[in-house]
């Protein structure tokens, strides 16, 4: 008898298995010291199930086990990555601060470390779980290992894959749901008194508030409310009575009806006529669901282009002749004699006088040419040249010319070419001209192009008033059509007199250029205003979350028009101005250059 209650005081006050695991990583954690941890993970799929394993090694030696059996179905990948999150919110629950990873899973390991690239919806979820989790460590890396090297965690993986469990040393641990499944948590939460109980207060039993205009306000709601089945409904015009539902009930139906099994990502006012029709309601359902699609992943990225202008026009002018020239390339052109089709254009900012040459090709060692014999001999060394993001002019032999004489070299940001909207200017007129000249000898462009360049130059422009030539040597150039159709100033020409005229014009050349500049403040402005009347706002800010335009090379293959819209997210990691930003991805990694507002678009989590 004696022996019978000593073995049933043992065994009442023996702590279970959940409290002694609990004491142990208590004891665990409090004897952890700062260092470098090492985490070992393995995911492992069957038929009889999904098992994840992992190994927390502390600096010291101290070694922590767990095997994690999953109740829902998990392919290959998706347990590799089920048992890193399982490790990284493990070492955070320890307050770890610097971790080694080691996996054998070589995608789990390239995505993580950036080197491939998540198409699949469900691994580009996994993988933003993962990237919040690394966030929360001061130092991250991880490596992908032999999988020799990783029987411990393998072997926990396999235990946790079967269904019955017959080590004693090591429990295992059940996880109900993938980790990137929503969570309920996330649904509004009912604080305090929802909207429904005053209401059904005063018309079960004629409760009202103590505060006399909130009791007359609760009176006139009531008279579209009555309570059937012991639940609160609403008249409604469009048919039988309306479901009251408090604000978790609501987030639930708003959820079925856009995400799953009603499925159909509508827009936040179908979205909430939807939620009427389905016989629901609350009192801020367009709120709800206008907060409800704009949060939407899907949404976000299936968006429509918005073609409206992000901000202000900016201008761009040069105070003087030469300073500033806009430089681009045209092409692939018909191919004319001597191979060349390709142009390489750059126009004066201020004078708008335009130098062209043809090329078989244009590589940074013609652009240094052209620009030696064209420009700087000719006009002198310019001050600044602004052009697109093209090889030849972001390359290391180009940068060394500019620096060589000093000339600052601007780049407009990708994919946005009115970045560089004189040179986009000056060859929309060149090819125009060339398409009206030509006609059906395609191939005759670049024997034609002395003669549209004299054109071009000898023509008074919309922005100056004057002609090219005129702003830069002075006076006007004679014409061919004068010496056949004699003018004032053709006709018995006085050589004297002449040269005392130009005198008198080059003495006058500054208050011209002077004229001309103000002419061309004033026309940008005008053109400034009727732009300006189209714009639709976008700024963000420093560490905003955007997504990026998907262009043509961006594009996912085989998707064609039921591709997404939009990429990303990306962060904003500077304000560069005017409309730009420097952008980096999840992984941590900057985007090269910087990205105009009319590519991005904020997204919200």
């Amino acid at each position: 008898m004696k022996s019978q209650v000593l073995a049933d005081f043992i065994a009442d006050f023996t702590p279970g298995e959940g409290v002694q695991a609990e004491q142990e990583l208590v004891a665990f954690t409090e004897t952890a010291t700062p260092g470098g941890w090492i985490l070992s993970v393995d995911g492992s799929s069957s038929i009889k199930g999904s098992g994840l394993g992992l190994v927390l090694e502390s600096p010291q030696g101290d070694i922590l086990e767990q095997s994690i059996h999953c109740g829902f179905h998990a392919t290959n990948n998706e347990a590799e990555y089920e048992a890193l999150i399982a490790g990284l919110d493990l070492a955070k629950s320890l307050n770890v601060k610097v971790i080694k990873v080691r996996s054998d899973s070589q995608l789990v390991v390239r995505q993580v470390n950036g080197t491939y690239e998540a198409r699949d919806q469900r691994m580009s979820a996994y993988l933003n779980k993962v990237k919040q989790l690394q966030s929360t460590f001061d130092e991250f890396s991880i490596e992908q290992i032999p999988r020799s090297e990783n029987t411990r965690a393998d072997a926990l993986a396999n235990l946790g894959s079967t269904t019955t469990n017959n080590s004693k040393s090591v429990p295992i641990i059940h996880l109900m749901s993938p980790s990137i499944q929503e969570s309920e948590i996330v649904a509004p939460v009912d604080n305090g008194r929802s909207w429904i109980e005053p209401i059904f207060n005063y018309l079960k039993a004629d409760i009202l508030p103590d505060d006399r205009a909130d009791a007359r306000k609760i009176k006139a709601k009531a008279a579209k409310f009555c309570i059937m089945y012991g639940k609160l409904y609403k008249k409604s015009f469009t048919g039988p009575y309306l479901r009251c539902v408090t604000p978790r009930e609501a987030y639930d139906v708003l959820k079925s009806l856009h995400h799953e099994e009603c499925e159909n990502h509508s827009g936040a006012r179908s979205l909430s006529n939807r939620a009427i029709t389905a016989r629901y309601y609350w009192p801020t359902m367009r709120i709800d669901s206008q907060n409800h699609v704009k949060s939407c992943d899907k949404c976000q990225r299936f968006a429509p282009i918005s073609h409206l202008p992000p901000g202000m026009l900016n201008s761009i002018s040069a105070p003087w002749p030469f300073m500033k020239w806009g430089m681009d390339i045209v092409g692939k052109l018909p191919a004319a004699p001597g191979g060349v089709v390709y142009m390489l254009v750059l126009t004066d900012y201020f004078t708008k006088w335009v130098e062209v040459g043809a090329y078989q090709q244009v590589c940074d060692i013609e652009v240094c040419n052209f620009i030696w014999k064209n420009i700087i001999c000719r006009f002198g060394v310019p001050k600044e040249i602004v052009t697109d993001n093209g090889s030849q002019f972001i390359s290391y032999d180009f940068k060394n010319f500019c620096d060589k004489y000093a000339i600052k070299l601007s780049f407009s940001t990708p994919r946005y070419p009115q970045a560089n909207g004189q040179a986009e200017s000056t060859n929309k007129t060149i090819v125009n001209t060339l398409k009206k000249r030509l006609e059906a000898k395609k191939s005759q462009w670049a024997e034609k192009l002395p003669e549209i360049l004299w054109s071009y130059r000898t023509t008074p422009r919309r922005s100056t008033g004057e002609t090219p030539f005129s702003l830069v040597y002075g006076s006007e150039a004679v014409i061919p059509i004068e010496t056949r159709l004699s003018t004032a100033r053709s006709e018995n020409p006085d050589e004297e007199q002449n040269n005392l005229e130009l005198s008198f014009e080059l003495d006058h050349l500054d208050e011209r250029r002077d004229h001309a500049a103000l002419r061309t403040q004033s026309y940008q402005q005008q053109v400034a205003r009727h732009c300006n009347k189209k714009v639709n706002v976008r700024v963000f800010r420093l560490h905003d979350w955007v997504l990026r335009r998907v262009f043509q090379n961006t594009r996912e293959e085989g998707t064609g028009k039921l591709g997404p819209t939009w990429e990303g997210p990306y962060q904003i990691t500077d304000v560069v101005g005017r409309g730009a930003y420097k952008l980096k991805g999840l992984d941590d990694r900057e985007l090269h250059n910087s990205w105009n507002t009319i590519h991005l678009k904020q997204y919200h989590f």
